[in-house]
């Protein structure tokens, strides 16, 4: 190798830092002008300066000092000019420093005309933001250089000090009480002159609004409800996902899951709960499922007017009550979930073959598969044995019998081939008939292929009875389950017996199935849309749990045995109306529902349209018309969201600072904070949220606006032995920390949740409750919910009669 030439892994890199020294941008003309225009001028002209400059903007040191000693002279209410100002230098034994009186009466002499002030300043001021950037960005790199902590900390710390320098406003810093005493009675005089009680944002809430003056500027605020989104389950309870069933211990966040209705769904949030007690839950069709007693459920009660969220120990407690016992229902699923890969053999046929009872009486498997493809082909769909023995085995029609079925005269023909092999690849053939199933690719089929599957079932081996339900007789009890579980998966019901008879040939098991309405064309008479109603809860021991938050717009998801199971109203409604009605600008970040979710209840409580009218698209025409006119109310506010999940509180401070940078920033919300993640290096949650808790506070003194964060309670609240449900401080959950930082903390409370037994026109009345105000009173204020809206109002608006 060449000796001059250097290798390139031996070239030590040069730092930023060893730059060669220049002259920090500066304009020395421009600063002469500025203190020679307030000499010309006299103190009139400095408050127009004061606004723009400091003195640390000057370069020169000699001008620095002029522009504090002027500073003081304007303080005392003194005059600013030539004779003042060389006397007040003189006392303070710094004349000689800036010059003499020789360099005062040259700023006189180069001074500019007073209208252009502004622009002399302007440029002082730019050149004294250059050098702070240079300075800021020096250190900056010296600390990515020396990377001694958290990258993440060290990116937050350089996007303050250059958002700082943007704002230029100037860095906390001890103040005399009298300058505060003088800004605090120029606010006072601006109030008395107002005569209005709100001082902050108002909420829209007239009482609250009396009660707290409105939100303030850099308050930190918690809104904190019962929880209404808790799902705990044992690690071992199975959650159907697009993919099928999953452990609820190998879920993680962002896994697609079915839903009740077909919408898409994701896992948000997962939320370990340690080993709890766990209770078995049962159902009037056999299905049951596992929980713990604070898990949350979506509940059709009698003469209610919209579906309940209780907790399972309530649950246990109603059904107690003799008017409940089998009237507490849950919603079913509808089926709209499943893959659409191709399937070996078509399902119509599967089920149908599967159903036939007189394979049941063959001696050998092969018989018995034998005998149930001759009859079910030859006797019941000379079409489709004609189409399977040519080994094109297309899907048969979703409902009923093959078109074309008729009797055949002869017996049955040999098993066709090409369903044979079909067979073999399911596993299906050479099993007896008491050893059957549903394969698990036909049960997590799309809903089509599912409804195929059980119209075959039901056309082969499925007798009417009563109340619309239809009775199925299997050889095996695996295939019972199995069928409990395809009409489960179809939002039907199924009930499993065994069936005894003193001939073996006889014995099997019965499934009597309360078929999907979709299942209910292949029949006529059968039954409508049905719930299944809680039966039972009943101890289970103790196990590992873990709760989850889900994307879907009802917080539902499918567990065990098809079981579906599931306080931002509240913020919202003070999001709108200050982006609404007060023109105010509005960030949300929404940690737990996705953006179009929120919008859509932000737009059905703007609208005042009943949200499960537009969840199912039953909309009348004023529907639509109130719909369009909401939408364009929220189309003109200026209400940012986003939805980002887990994010940390650094990444919550940027977003906040960006939007505070772009288009200014009147409120601040928050869903929720236990969702947010801390540094990873914390030793536990109580920590973590404590940390969380007291950047938030500090992000609201730093952006000077209200910051709104919501909070769960703990589940304490519901056990508590009083009876005495309404929430207080030491409700809040995971870390005392809350209570210490907030200035304002809100409790909601809904007595109806609690309490079966109160009046209609109380049904509705939520207390929001004033745990803490650190410059003002607690107490109790009562509003109106509106459930079908998820909106809140002013209780006066809204007479008793009228509920």
């Amino acid at each position: 190798m060449d000796a001059d030439v250097a290798c390139p892994r031996c070239v030590v890199p040069v730092s930023p830092l060893d730059i060669p020294a220049r002259i920090p941008p500066h304009n020395l003309d421009a600063e002469r002008a500025v203190l020679g225009a307030v000499l010309l001028e006299g103190r009139e002209t400095l408050p127009r300066v004061i606004e723009l400059l400091r003195p640390s903007d000057f370069y020169a040191e000699a001008h620095r000092i002029i522009y504090e000693t002027m500073l003081r002279l304007f303080d005392r209410g003194e005059p600013v000019d030539l004779i003042t100002l060389s006397e007040e230098l003189r006392r303070t034994g710094t004349l000689d420093a800036v010059g003499g009186p020789a360099a005062l009466a040259l700023l006189v002499e180069h001074a500019s005309i007073a209208a252009h002030l502004t622009a002399y300043a302007s440029i002082v001021r730019d050149m004294a933001v250059l050098r702070e950037l240079i300075q800021t960005s020096t250190q900056i790199i010296a600390q990515a250089f020396e990377a001694k902590e958290d990258v993440q900390a060290l990116v937050d710390d350089a996007e303050r000090r250059i958002f700082g320098l943007a704002e230029r406003r100037l860095e906390g810093s001890a103040l005399p009480v009298g300058k505060i005493l003088k800004n605090t009675f120029e606010y006072i005089e601006r109030l008395y002159e107002r005569k209005e009680h709100v001082t902050g944002l108002a909420t829209g809430f007239e009482k609250l609004d009396q009660e707290t003056s409105g939100l303030q500027p850099a308050d930190f605020i918690i809104i904190a409800g019962r929880p209404s989104m808790g799902k705990a389950q044992p690690l071992d309870a199975r959650v159907l996902t697009v993919r099928g069933w999953m452990r609820m211990g190998e879920l993680r966040v962002g896994d697609a899951l079915a839903s009740v209705d077909g919408r898409p769904s994701r896992v948000r949030a997962i939320f370990p709960q340690g080993v709890q007690p766990i209770y078995r839950v049962t159902f009037s069709d056999g299905r049951a499922t596992h929980c713990t007693a604070d898990h949350l459920w979506r509940v059709h009660g009698p003469g209610w007017r919209a579906p309940r969220t209780l907790t399972t120990a309530r649950v246990a407690a109603l059904l107690a009550v003799p008017r409940y016992r089998g009237r507490l229902r849950i919603d079913v699923p509808s089926g709209a979930f499943g893959h659409r890969e191709p399937l070996p053999l078509a399902p119509w046929l599967l089920g149908a073959l599967l159903a036939d009872r007189r394979a049941a009486r063959r001696r050998t498997p092969a018989a018995a598969w034998a005998a149930a493809l001759g009859v079910v082909t030859a006797r019941r769909a000379p079409a489709l044995a004609a189409a399977a023995a040519g080994g094109a085995l297309t899907p048969a029609p979703v409902t009923g019998e093959p078109a074309g079925a008729a009797p055949a005269a002869g017996g049955s023909p040999p098993a066709p081939p090409a369903a044979v092999r079909a067979l073999r690849e399911l596993g299906l053939w050479g099993r007896p008939p008491a050893d059957w199933f549903i394969p698990e690719r036909y049960l997590g089929a799309a809903r089509e292929a599912r409804q195929a599957l059980l119209d075959g079932l039901l056309a082969t081996g499925g007798r009417g009875a009563r109340a619309g339900r239809v009775r199925l007789v299997v050889a095996g009890e695996r295939l019972a389950r199995d069928v409990a579980a395809l009409v489960r998966s179809l939002g039907g019901g199924c009930a499993v017996r065994p069936r005894r008879a003193k001939d073996a040939t006889a014995r099997g098991w019965v499934c009597r199935i309360r078929p999907p309405a979709a299942a209910g064309r292949a029949r006529p008479g059968l039954a409508a849309p049905w719930r299944p109603a809680f039966v039972s809860v009943e101890p289970a021991g103790v196990a590992a749990t873990q709760c989850i938050a889900v994307t879907h717009p009802s917080g539902l998801y499918i567990t065990d045995d098809y079981v579906v199971t599931h306080n931002t109203a509240f913020a919202l409604n003070i999001a709108q109306y200050v982006g609404v009605q007060l023109g105010g600008k509005v960030l949300i970040l929404s940690l737990e529902m996705s953006a179009p979710q929120l919008v859509q209840r932000m737009l059905c409580s703007e609208a005042k349209v009943d949200s499960q009218a537009v969840r199912t698209g039953r909309l009348s025409p004023a529907d639509w018309h109130r719909l369009t006119a909401a939408a364009g109310r929220l189309s003109e506010a200026a209400i940012f969201i986003d939805d980002s999940p887990g994010l940390t509180v650094l990444e919550a401070r940027a977003k906040a600072r960006r939007m505070k940078a772009e288009h200014g920033l009147d409120l601040l919300v928050i869903d929720y904070l236990q969702l947010m993640r801390g540094r990873a290096n914390l030793e536990s949650r109580q920590q973590e949220i404590s940390e969380i808790s007291r950047s938030l506070k500090a992000l609201a003194k730093e952006l000077h606006v209200p910051v709104v964060a919501l909070s769960q309670l703990s589940r304490a609240v519901e056990s508590r032995a009083t009876r005495d449900y309404r929430p207080q401080l030491s409700d809040l959950r995971e870390s005392g920390a809350l209570e210490q930082d907030a200035d304002l903390i809100l409790f909601l409370y809904r007595p109806a949740v609690y309490k079966d037994d109160l009046p209609p026109d109380e049904q509705n009345i939520t207390e929001v409750i004033i745990g803490k105000q650190r410059n003002g009173p607690v107490g109790t204020v009562k509003v109106v919910f509106l459930p079908q809206y998820a909106r809140f109002e002013n209780l006066a608006e809204f007479p008793r009669a009228a509920f």
